[in-house]
């Protein structure tokens, strides 16, 4: 592939970003400025997004990534990585792929300075025989996902879950769970409850409120949408969504958990039912695990009677001797990185 002869620009200059984004077949809300507003919003969250322009200044592809530090001062060079949330996108032509690939071989080498690795998480299947990412050094590896399309009745799509999942949506409803759609500005302190003690259960970080934060005032309601789960009046499962063009995105979920009260079963069913009524083609619910690896909130994703897909996920490791002395430090961590929420959980109630 011949070199690009084209500019690259930060995203804050190029005035078209955002129409290019709502036009690429595979232009996220992930690439949007608002979201990268959001991200630079966010504490230890640095985004890096740029574009390339061709020989007559148009716009033909785009990357947007985000240097996420899990820990600050001396020990930020061993917890800080780069996450690209959605694969560069590009115009399908030459230059457009010239583009591209000089974005992502800037970004390798400005990140090596700062991150330990890259990684990518494409939100589409990106061919083998057309993966810039692989060219330009990333391995790839299988990432399972569900996508679940909503362009059926509502009995359709209830009887596609598996007949757990019905039940556990009956069951949660005899049980007097209702599910209500909140406003982010006012559920955040819910919101972020839950989603804290979920994490502490897994006992990875999680990112700071500040994110969510911006992206209510960044997002109309339409756009990010907040449902709560409650019973007996109080908040249990969360849920936070953001649609874009035909697509529903499950951004982030929590939950309490109660023995025998299948909180989140129905937050989600509330959730796929009115975005389908809304007319949108695909839930996309972020995430299955590793190919051949057990994952309980892959297992939890599955039943409701979506595609899986294998999109997979890509990295590169820019210092492989700090990556392992990372590793031994997180390990020896984890439980102090990771929220600190109140567990009082009594079953597996999902």
């Amino acid at each position: 592939m011949n070199k690009f002869a084209g500019q690259i620009r930060i995203h804050s200059d190029i005035s078209d970003w955002d129409s290019f984004v709502e036009s690429h077949p595979h232009g996220s809300i992930l690439h949007t400025s608002a979201m990268i507003r959001s991200e630079m919003a966010t504490q230890r969250h640095t985004p890096y997004a740029y574009g390339a322009l061709d020989e007559n200044g148009n716009l033909c592809a785009l990357l947007v990534a985000v240097r996420v530090a899990t820990l600050d001062g001396l020990a930020s060079p061993l917890a800080t990585r780069s996450i690209m949330y959605a694969e560069p996108i590009f115009r399908n032509d030459v230059v457009g792929k010239q583009g591209a690939r000089a974005l992502i071989l800037k970004h390798d080498e400005e990140m090596k300075r700062w991150a330990l690795f890259s990684e990518v998480r494409p939100l589409f299947d990106c061919p083998g025989e057309d993966d810039l990412l692989v060219e330009c050094g990333y391995e790839k590896h299988g990432y399972l996902n569900y996508e679940l399309r909503l362009d059926r009745s509502e009995a359709e799509l209830f009887n596609r879950m598996n007949a757990k999942r019905r039940n556990n949506v009956r069951s949660a409803i005899r049980h007097g769970v209702s599910v209500r759609e909140v406003d982010m500005r006012d559920g955040l302190d819910a919101f972020y409850q839950l989603v804290n003690e979920s994490y502490a259960r897994s006992r990875v970080p999680v990112v700071d409120r500040s994110l969510f934060d911006a992206v209510a005032q960044e997002f109309p309601g339409t756009v990010s949408r907040l449902l709560i789960a409650y019973y007996q009046g109080l908040p249990v499962a969360t849920g936070c969504f953001l649609a874009f063009k035909n697509r529903v995105l499950c951004w982030f979920a929590g939950t309490h958990r109660i023995k025998g009260v299948y909180s989140t079963s129905l937050l989600f069913w509330e959730a796929i039912k009115t975005y389908s009524a809304e007319g949108y083609e695909i839930f996309d619910l972020a995430g299955g695990g590793w190919e051949g690896e057990a994952y309980g909130v892959g297992d939890f994703k599955e039943k409701f009677g979506g595609e899986k897909v294998n999109h997979g996920r890509y990295r590169k490791v820019y210092a492989p001797w700090r990556l392992k002395v990372a590793e031994s430090v997180y390990g020896a961590l984890r439980g102090w990185v990771s929220p600190k929420a109140s567990l009082s959980a009594t079953g597996n109630g999902s």
